[in-house]
C-alpha cells in the first residue's frame, strides 16, 4: 500500500474485516487524524471513488520500524 492507492474495501479485505462501518471507525478515522493515512480526494471524503495511502510520515515510519 506504500505508494498505491487502495480502496476502504480493499484494505479492509486485507485486514480480513468484513465489517467496513468498523474498519472505518477504529482504523480508518483514526489514522486519517494522526496523519497516517490520506485521501485521493481530501476535499471530498465522501466521494464514491475515494481511496487512500500511506503519507510519507508513516512511510518514514515503517522504515524506521523495520526488522
Amino acid at each position: 500500500m506504500e505508494d498505491s492507492y487502495m480502496t476502504m474495501r480493499n484494505m479492509a479485505n486485507v485486514c480480513d474485516i468484513k465489517d467496513l462501518k468498523y474498519f472505518r471507525e477504529r482504523y480508518i478515522t483514526p489514522a486519517l487524524e494522526e496523519g497516517l493515512i490520506e485521501r485521493l480526494y481530501p476535499n471530498q471524503p465522501k466521494h464514491p471513488k475515494q481511496q487512500y495511502r500511506l503519507t510519507e510520515m508513516a512511510k518514514e515510519w515503517l522504515t524506521s520500524n523495520a526488522k
